[in-house]
């Protein structure tokens, strides 16, 4: 009986140990960026487009591999009001607006530099489905950053200015296809479990 009772709370003790250090953390987060759609060459007499309005907000899940080294995933939501201003043809020129929304889930490695900063960085998966005049952003993109973290208890709160380049492997090729570019910040808040 005294063995079983100490082999049960040695494997207890264990668990509590392995999860201590590897702990997980779920995170939402809110951010605000400067987006443009561009192409690899100008094209002459091409309309313009211009981004307005844009932020994103998603919920972000890491699993800790060490203390320093993590994995994330999860899924992200990008909105922005285009403006499309079609290519001067010798008459007065009205511009529409568009609405682009973008799902994406990233599957970033963060790295932890000392206490209070991190690195993170890797690649996304794009859905846009709407049909718009631009390209489609459906495809493979990139992105990192870098950024501070602070921890109280169990939460977080984190700052995380970024780039980020969507459809950089477009999953429908067009001769001189737009991909989405950003440079933004965004706020987390986050739980460790």
């Amino acid at each position: 009986m005294k063995i079983t009772l100490s082999l049960i709370f040695l494997l207890m003790a264990t668990n509590v140990a392995c999860n201590a250090q590897n702990k997980n953390q779920f995170r939402i987060y809110y951010g605000l960026a400067h987006s443009d759609l561009l192409r690899n060459e100008e094209l002459v007499g091409a309309g313009s487009y211009e981004n307005e309005n844009t932020y994103e907000f998603g919920f972000t899940y890491l699993k800790y591999l060490s203390k320093k080294l993590s994995l994330e995933t999860g899924i992200g939501f990008f909105n922005a009001d285009v403006k499309n201003t079609p290519p001067y043809m010798g008459m007065p020129i009205s511009s529409t607006q568009e609405k682009l929304q973008l799902v994406s889930i990233p599957l970033y490695a963060t790295y932890a530099i000392g206490k209070y900063f991190f690195i993170n960085g890797g690649a996304m998966l794009d859905f846009h489905s709407k049909e718009q005049s631009f390209d489609s952003q459906y495809g493979i993109g990139f992105g990192f950053g870098a950024g501070w973290e602070y921890s109280f208890d169990n939460y977080t709160i984190s700052i995380n200015p970024n780039f980020k380049r969507h459809a950089s492997i477009p999953f429908e090729k067009e001769k001189h296809h737009q991909r989405l570019t950003e440079m933004g910040v965004r706020i987390s808040l986050g739980y460790k479990f």
